[in-house]
């Protein structure tokens, strides 16, 4: 006869099951009770196979030796058998530890070397991060002392006073444009600075006009151009000549 086994049943804290079950699935164990098991049997001083064995031959032995009339030698007979089955076992059970062992070790070595490529991970994307805060204010300073005045009109083509009325000094500003090459009109009391190639192009554009509707004209000219043409003709600086279908100015503009 078999001996009887039990069922233990335990609680334990989420914590401590969990790390139970992190080492089994390393070890190689599909369930936690097998892992357990197995420590217990360890603990106790033999392996859960080789007392397997034990009682499987011990049974084998007792039922063949009560046949055979034997019974009183079953100890030494079970005693010769454990021995020789357990010379077999155990080079198996010591290499199946090392592996465990070995295992158990990788997994921990990749364990930390996935902890460190995380921080250093974060600590790159940190790092970046540190730079572009330094580096935007930088370039943004750098754009602005890059950007002068008169750059800034040879992009727009046309600067009318009333968009930059939030200036203190409007006169030295304007001036300091004159002063860069920049054309200044007075336009209906407003001062007009124009870039040079800006203002030929505008000229010739606007000569070349073919109609006076004025809907007409936006479409044709760029918004900048449309809103000096405009500011133009307001002041009666430009008309439209009906003979000649084209568009005239008055007199030539003084800087």
């Amino acid at each position: 006869m078999t001996e009887k086994e039990r069922i233990i049943a335990i609680k334990l804290p989420e914590d401590i099951y969990r790390e139970l079950e992190r080492r089994a699935k390393r070890l190689g164990y599909g369930l936690v009770s097998d892992y357990l098991r197995d420590l217990i049997y360890r603990e106790l001083g033999y392996k859960d196979r080789e007392e397997h064995i034990r009682r499987l031959v011990e049974e084998i032995v007792a039922s063949r030796l009560s046949e055979l009339g034997q019974v009183p030698s079953i100890d030494k007979s079970i005693a010769r058998l454990e021995k020789k089955l357990q010379d077999l076992i155990n080079p198996w059970t010591a290499k199946i530890d090392q592996l465990s062992s070995r295992v158990a070790e990788l997994y921990e070595k990749i364990e930390a070397l996935e902890e460190k490529i995380k921080a250093l991970e974060e600590a790159e994307t940190t790092r970046k991060e540190q730079v572009q805060r330094y580096r935007a204010p930088i370039e943004a300073r750098r754009e602005t002392r890059r950007r002068t005045a008169i750059e800034r009109l040879r992009e727009q083509g046309v600067v009318f006073e009333h968009d930059v009325q939030w200036l203190r000094d409007r006169d030295a500003f304007f001036e300091r444009l004159r002063r860069e090459g920049a054309i200044v009109l007075n336009i209906g009391g407003e001062r007009v600075a124009l870039d040079p190639a800006f203002w030929r192009n505008f000229r010739e554009k606007v000569e070349q006009l073919p109609t006076p509707n004025d809907e007409e004209v936006r479409v044709l000219l760029t918004e900048p151009q449309y809103q000096l043409f405009k500011k133009l003709k307001e002041n009666g600086l430009i008309y439209f000549d009906a003979s000649k279908r084209a568009w005239r100015f008055v007199e030539e503009f003084q800087e």
